[in-house]
């Protein structure tokens, strides 16, 4: 009778717990703090009270729990996984521990788990993007506007970078993160640097940048105690998780006014872990101090204060579910389901984001939306900046997809000896019109710039492609030509570079039997002959002292005339 009593003591007293279990694991569903720790802990408790005998509980299970616990907590911690979801998990172990002994309720239980998860993981992008809009409806005349800077192109892709940041290496280094970022108004690959070994040097040696144009690296020694890849507190994920318990996104480092810093992006969860906004910056100096800055501040010290590896999912799933653009509305089941149609506004993001200069010199992302039916075609831009995100619907202008515009010059390219051609970074560029600029590589034992193509993006039959010669200059000079000339029909005979300037002197005169035309530009004389094609002969004939004039030379041989 006593030992019945007592096992009837411990039932109840496992049933108030599991009750108490329930109660906490919701309280800490409310917000993401590391209080969801304390549900998890008393689940051992409550499972050895459970499973106790006689009325004894058992030490084992309440000993293997207690460690399977500190598991559990460990690995969300060096994961950098949400406390909160932990909350979940102890909640729907608390409910199931409350329906074991009840066979019908526990049935019931594990068919609503099997309906309940997956619908929750679903719905986790419909809740924030409807419960939070962070897009705005832009106009085309500003898209134009963003994408007329040809400072945005890269020409020196990753792998161009990556092998000159390693050769500002010493043997002890490696490359711990990389970014693209905006500095001072001009894109740059950045790489952090640490020593090889950072349990015994803890700290980011070095930050090297990379010009995306001209290949021009800069090497800046530095010693930030807070970075990627450093060893337990002093990385930038864990530390600044251990402060928020917080999803954690993009992290970066950057120099500012000759100082160096790394950031970190945190988001914000709330609605039990459905909903996921942005929140706040944490910048962390080389004096071991941090600042913590909102996200969309504006902050100019920032070059892109907020994280735009967040915007990868949100806006996947605002373009997913968009149901209207006016007013902006948003469906569960954008692509249908039973007898509810399918939304004609319902996109799928590309796999692919650019990086533009803004007009104040921050870093610009731009995403792209394409139809689910014909994704060959952009049906929509959302350009995210300091101040928002806004998208801009494309679909009448028929922008052809990227990858589409890339496989179409992979076809064109020649086999080259050694190696391969292969075309990647397709970016978008509004000039007289928009095109897309498509940099080819040759993969040999390193990976060089080949040439670039420019596309028409709206009819990409049109297009050109222009090898690479040291006679066109840098890469960035190289890129300005191709601009420049763009889908002209006159054939270049030979690599030429640009000059630009006001004709100050002009000549003609007849020499072995041809007629030459000589102009001076920037105080060097330049001459052309009607090999140039008449079209263009005639052109220059008509150019006077004080003209404006564009000009592709080869030593001092005109090659190509562009109309000013």
């Amino acid at each position: 009778m006593i030992v019945m009593a007592s096992v009837g003591k411990r039932v109840v007293s496992g049933v108030l717990l599991a009750f108490l279990g329930v109660i906490l694991s919701i309280y800490t569903l409310l917000s993401s703090t590391w209080l969801s720790l304390l549900p998890l802990l008393l689940l051992p408790f409550v499972i050895a009270i459970y499973f106790s005998r006689l009325g004894v509980i058992n030490t084992n299970i309440l000993k293997y729990g207690l460690a399977g616990a500190v598991i559990i907590a460990l690995f969300f911690l060096l994961a950098a996984i949400p406390p909160l979801y932990i909350s979940w998990i102890t909640l729907l172990v608390y409910l199931f521990l409350l329906s074991l002994k009840h066979p019908k309720l526990l049935i019931a239980y594990l068919v609503f788990l099997f309906l309940f998860i997956p619908l929750m993981l679903y719905s986790k992008g419909y809740l924030t993007v409807t419960s939070h809009n962070l897009v705005k409806i832009g106009d085309l005349k500003e898209l134009q506007s963003h994408l007329s800077r040809p400072s945005s192109l890269v020409v020196v892709g990753h792998a161009m970078a990556d092998i000159i940041a390693h050769t500002q290496l010493s043997p002890n280094e490696k490359i711990s993160e990389w970014e693209e970022i905006i500095v001072n108004g001009t894109p740059y690959w950045v790489f952090a640097v640490t020593p090889q070994n950072t349990i015994a040097q803890n700290y980011v040696s070095k930050i090297i940048l990379v010009h995306v144009q001209t290949g021009e690296v800069k090497s800046v020694p530095v010693h930030l105690t807070v970075g990627s890849g450093l060893w337990l507190l002093n990385d930038i994920v864990l530390r600044t998780f251990l402060a928020t318990a917080q999803p954690i996104g993009n992290t970066y480092p950057f120099i500012h006014d000759g100082k160096a810093y790394f950031a970190a992006c945190v988001n914000r969860l709330g609605g039990f872990g459905l909903v996921e906004l942005p929140d706040s910056v944490y910048v962390y100096s080389e004096d071991g101090g941090f600042k913590v800055i909102p996200q969309f501040s504006g902050d100019t010290h920032l070059p892109e204060d907020y994280d735009w590896e967040y915007f990868n999912w949100y806006i996947e799933k605002w373009l997913y579910h968009l149901a209207d653009e006016n007013p902006v509305t948003f469906s569960f089941f954008p692509r249908g389901f039973l007898w509810i149609p399918a939304s004609p506004y319902s996109q799928d993001l590309l796999n692919m984001t650019l990086l533009i200069p803004g007009s104040r010199g921050e870093t610009v992302r731009v995403y792209f939306g394409v139809s689910p039916q014909n994704p060959n075609s952009i049906v929509s831009l959302i350009l995210v900046n300091n101040t928002g995100a806004y998208y801009y619907n494309v679909k009448s202008i028929g922008i052809y997809s990227p990858y589409y515009i890339q496989s179409l010059v992979q076809g064109k390219l020649p086999a080259i000896s050694g190696g391969y051609l292969y075309a990647k970074y397709s970016q978008l560029i509004y000039l007289d019109g928009y095109y897309w600029i498509v940099p080819i590589y040759a993969q040999t034992n390193i990976v060089t710039l080949w040439g670039i193509a420019i596309v028409n993006a709206t009819n990409p039959q049109s297009m050109k492609i222009y090898q690479y010669h040291p006679d066109y200059g840098t890469f960035q000079d190289f890129l300005h030509t191709v601009l420049a000339l763009r889908l002209t029909e006159q054939p270049l005979k030979q690599p030429c570079r640009l000059v630009t300037g006001t004709v100050s002197h002009v000549a003609q005169f007849v020499y072995k039997g041809d007629t030459y035309i000589a102009i001076e530009v920037q105080g060097k004389t330049f001459f052309a002959t009607p090999e140039i094609g008449l079209t263009q002969f005639v052109k220059l004939l008509k150019v006077g002292e004080g003209s404006k004039v564009t000009i592709c030379v080869s030593d001092d041989k005109i090659i190509n005339f562009l109309e000013p």
